[in-house]
């Protein structure tokens, strides 16, 4: 085989292998999507399993999803794409505090911007404010051991949904997603409003007291609860 010949299939096979790892946004927002409601139905047998009952533990108004993990679920793929060259115990190293640095973050926006907390590790080994603690962070170092093994097979999945139908439904999810998370969003800062005695001075606080009362979102967001 000519040298230029060899150059010619190294430069096509290395274009290939770019366009397969491209970072695309449908592509991570349907990662975002399958990561929402796999958050959900892990956790609901993860409970069904330690306390016999199962529990939804959503971050939303409609559907099933947790958007924490769908966040988690992005930042692995995009994690695994920008380090695929380097070694997988670097990059599930990498991985694992990213995800403990984003648990914390919505932690303390919770505690110190609303007064509540989704969650709480204060019993835990090794915890920091209830917030993170060592058993968990393992646990995130383990998801993202698996997603890195299983990057290949995640990221063929995610190339064949890259097509234009999936675009347009991917736009068509994307305007429902934001519409449902900043109804959720306002609708959990009315609640802790509330509960800490600030009484509605407009039309749209009115509105969310009415359709969100405390009682719906408690049985809505059965894991929170506000810090007195």
């Amino acid at each position: 085989m000519k040298k230029d010949e060899t150059i010619s299939i190294k430069n096509t096979t290395k274009s290939s292998s770019n366009t397969e790892n491209k970072l695309s946004y449908t592509k991570l927002f349907y990662l975002f999507m399958i990561g929402c409601v796999f958050g959900v139905l892990m956790e609901g047998f993860f409970c069904l399993i330690v306390k016999g009952r199962w529990e939804s533990h959503v971050v939303s108004i409609w559907g099933p999803f947790n958007i924490l993990y769908g966040a988690g679920a992005v930042a692995f793929y995009v994690g695994a794409v920008k380090l695929r060259e380097k070694n997988i115990v670097l990059k599930t190293l990498i991985m694992m505090v990213v995800a403990t640095i984003l648990e914390l973050l919505c932690g303390l926006l919770l505690k110190n911007v609303l007064g509540m907390r989704a969650w709480n590790y204060s019993k835990s080994f090794m915890n920091y404010q209830g917030l993170i603690c060592l058993k968990f962070s393992l646990g995130w170092g383990l998801a993202a051991l698996l997603f890195c093994v299983a990057y290949p097979k995640i990221n063929k999945m995610l190339n064949f949904i890259d097509g234009k139908v999936y675009k347009i439904i991917c736009y068509i999810l994307t305007v429902f997603m934001i519409f449902n998370v900043g109804l959720a969003s306002a609708s959990i800062a009315r609640w802790s409003e509330r509960h800490y005695g600030v009484p509605a001075t407009n039309q749209i606080q009115r509105a969310l007291d009415y359709l969100a009362p405390d009682e719906w979102m408690e049985n809505r967001f059965i894991e929170w609860k506000f810090l007195n």
